[in-house]
């Protein structure tokens, strides 16, 4: 049995991975799923004061908290900057980071820093104008994005959407050790033919493939733990062996 540490992406909540968990426990593994602070329903507003830190140590206090060991943690697009940081802090407790159609980051890079500059001044603008200089507020724009197309898999993120906060775009990490180039990794790459984001994270899954991680693909969008959740789940047990 592996114990599997689900973190979810910007704009959404930890209900995201719904269809994940029963299919990981029917396959006799632990399923954890952190919420990270200001992004799900329970009573701690989004705030300026909300940031990749604040996320990083929400994953990190749940790991310390219920004393995980040989944990495979898995990061879904902006996670993979949380998983980064996790495994910089409590790098012994992890067997394996997995990225999700995810950020790669280096030491002092933010997410701002490795999107393209049409998306980042999008961004900035959304938040001056709609946002209070900070927020950016969930919505379809970000459900086309991904690539979800009408139907059940873009009602059910719909469902799950959140706001967002510019500030977790906007602080650069800090990895001093380097611990998670020291983790086991790997990637599964999201691949379907014109889905928006496909530019801005193939780039991460080529760095994946050049560096020798192990490496899987889906036929979806952005989405691809809703878009196939059977096929998701099947490449992340093979990629976890």
């Amino acid at each position: 049995m592996s114990t599997f540490v689900l973190v979810h992406g910007a704009w959404q909540t930890s209900s995201t991975w719904d269809l994940i968990i029963p299919r990981l426990q029917n396959a006799g593994h632990a399923v954890v799923v952190p919420e990270l602070r200001g992004l799900e329903h329970d009573g701690i507003a989004l705030s300026p004061a909300i940031s990749l830190s604040t996320h990083i140590e929400d994953v990190v206090q749940v790991l310390n908290r219920e004393n995980l060991d040989h944990v495979t943690l898995v990061g879904h697009s902006y996670a993979g900057m949380i998983i980064t940081g996790v495994a910089e802090q409590v790098a012994h407790r992890l067997d394996r980071l997995v990225y999700v159609d995810a950020f790669i980051p280096d030491d002092r890079q933010s997410v701002l820093d490795l999107l393209p500059a049409p998306l980042v001044e999008m961004f900035k603008q959304t938040a001056s104008s709609d946002g209070e200089g900070w927020r950016l507020p969930a919505g379809d724009g970000q459900l086309d994005i991904w690539g979800l197309k009408p139907g059940p898999e873009r009602e059910f993120v719909r469902s799950r959407l959140s706001d967002f906060s510019l500030r977790c775009f906007e602080e650069a990490i800090t990895l001093t050790t380097g611990a998670a180039s020291k983790v086991p990794r790997a990637f599964i790459e999201c691949t379907a033919e014109k889905y928006p984001a496909r530019p801005v994270f193939k780039r991460f899954g080529d760095r994946a493939r050049n560096e020798g991680w192990a490496h899987d693909e889906l036929p979806t969008g952005h989405d691809c733990h809703v878009e196939m959740p059977e096929a998701f789940v099947s490449k992340l047990l093979l990629l976890s062996r």
